[in-house]
């Protein structure tokens, strides 16, 4: 397994709820990314911005803590991700 606890795209974490959800690289190895996000060696949506994963994570936390916090959350969380960090 990928030494990453996150996905690298869209945060999920890869605890032992998720970790069947890791993607795999076009050489069947663990990618950094989550199913939702990447096959096969590429994102399924690659013109996707960090805001648009951000947008897309909400519904899925604000039912944990709501959409507010979800959203503070994430707009926090989601740009230090790998995917999202500029050269």
């Amino acid at each position: 397994m990928s030494d990453v606890k996150f996905c690298q795209s869209c945060g999920i974490p890869f605890d032992e709820e998720h970790i069947r959800m890791i993607a795999q690289e076009a050489d069947g190895s663990d990618s950094n990314y989550c199913i939702y996000c990447y096959k096969d060696g590429a994102f399924l949506q690659p013109d996707a911005t960090a805001q648009d994963m951000i947008e897309m994570g909400v519904p899925h936390l604000a039912h944990k803590i709501g959409e507010q916090a979800a959203r503070e959350q994430l707009s926090q969380f989601v740009p230090t991700l790998g995917r999202w960090q500029t050269s």
